[in-house]
């Protein structure tokens, strides 16, 4: 009875440190068409070796969803993600910007995918300018979702070298 009771304790002092590893998983998702914000991706992924990087695909084509899809604020036709956000405690989403709103297929996994209770961190990607207005649009409808962002971060991308890009991420990632 002893061995058992002293093998539990061995058993319990071993797993307690793997459960709480495991909870502390960091998940990165992220939507690129041109490229840039896959350069987001695998840069976090540099910064955070032990994160997952899921990438969020979708077959519309660029002009039907940037003209359709941005103008009417219609979710996107993603492909499923089989991912389980229960295994992880902070999800990094990465997108691009277009027409001064998040993508369309990262706006369909903002509505659809529960992350209530989540450390949540924004990358977003832009050619040009995100102003005040779109950034104030975009946490309201966060927080529409019950979606707590820690942080917004804005990756200018516009004339910017790969590594430029780079360089903006481990900076906003130090921030």
């Amino acid at each position: 009875m002893k061995k058992k009771i002293a093998a539990f304790f061995i058993l319990v002092v071993l797993l307690i440190p793997v459960c709480a590893y495991a909870q502390n998983q960091t998940l990165i998702m992220y939507y690129s068409k041109t490229g840039k914000t896959k350069i987001v991706a695998e840069e976090l992924k540099v910064l955070i070796p032990d994160a997952r990087v899921v990438e969020i695909k979708s077959d519309v084509g660029i002009m039907k969803a940037v003209m359709w899809q941005q103008l009417f604020n219609r979710n996107a036709c993603n492909e499923p993600i089989a991912v389980d956000l229960e295994k992880y405690d902070r999800v990094i989403l990465c997108s691009p910007i277009w027409l001064q709103k998040i993508s369309s297929p990262m706006r369909t996994i903002i509505n659809t995918v529960p992350m209530e209770g989540k450390k949540v961190n924004l990358f977003v990607v832009c050619a040009g300018h995100f102003g005040e207005s779109g950034q104030k649009k975009l946490k309201n409808q966060l927080a529409s979702k019950k979606i707590d962002c820690e942080s917004l971060s804005i990756i200018k991308s516009g004339s910017k070298t790969d590594e430029d890009i780079r360089e903006q991420v481990q900076k906003q990632f130090k921030n």
